[in-house]
């Protein structure tokens, strides 16, 4: 976890692969490059009860623009990397985003089937893998800010095949942005053994508060991926 900005953290040029900074949407609007869940449509260009099921919209503030989550209604957006031009975690395995939690849910618990809101969370989904003769879920690894669960603490779903890190827990950091940053290569290496593919699915983002009937109010920025810098340039 960073406390600091990511505008402060200088990079040289390719060595970043910008998935979403949300610079080119439209206040109020859902982003465009963004799907639902099973990456079938785009909730942008819906309407009515369809639409306000998304809690999302782009926000701005100081001049730079966010999306903002705000109400109990779990809905998941979806932003594709299959095939998607200049995506190789091989070569950019840092994942870095930006968040800021106003509300975190009064009792949740990722871990639990009754419990489970998270403020916000974002998931990086590798692959399809096969748990039975005809069924295939996806394998992701989801990084939670939790309300109740420890900071560093692990959890395993769906057969083993989604694997929950707690990076950030509790209400000491409510509303300030925080950046973090996880090796994901490193991190499928850990929990799923082997090497991950060059391009994953998908970037996955959920906020709700369904289940405690909470509200959530939390907001999402620069989500990129970065070379990971050699220990020199640490010091």
């Amino acid at each position: 976890m960073i406390l600091t900005s990511i505008n402060s953290i200088i990079y040289a040029q390719n060595e970043t692969f910008v998935i979403e900074n949300f610079e080119d949407e439209t206040i109020d609007s859902l982003p465009k490059g963004w799907y639902n869940m099973r990456g079938e449509a785009q909730p942008y260009t819906y309407t009515g009860e369809n639409r306000a099921a998304y809690k999302y919209s782009i926000q701005e503030e100081d001049g730079n623009k966010f999306l903002r989550y705000e109400g109990v209604i779990a809905k998941h957006l979806n932003f594709p990397l299959i095939d998607k031009e200049g995506v190789n975690i091989k070569e950019t395995p840092i994942l870095s985003w930006k968040w800021r939690v106003y509300d975190i849910p009064e009792g949740g618990n990722e871990d639990s089937k009754d419990r489970n809101d998270v403020a916000v969370s974002i998931y990086v989904v590798f692959e399809m893998n096969r748990v039975a003769l005809i069924k295939k879920v996806p394998r992701s690894i989801r990084y939670t800010w939790s309300s109740t669960l420890s900071e560093g603490a692990q959890y395993s779903k769906l057969f083993g095949n989604q694997r929950i890190i707690v990076v950030e827990s509790g209400k000491e950091n409510l509303g300030e942005w925080i950046t973090f940053e996880r090796n994901i290569v490193q991190d499928y290496k850990d929990l799923f053994g082997g090497n991950p593919p060059s391009q994953p699915i998908a970037i996955l983002i959920l906020s709700d508060g369904d289940d405690t009937r909470s509200y959530i109010k939390a907001d999402y920025d620069d989500i990129i991926l970065k070379k990971e810098k050699p220990e020199t340039d640490l010091k």
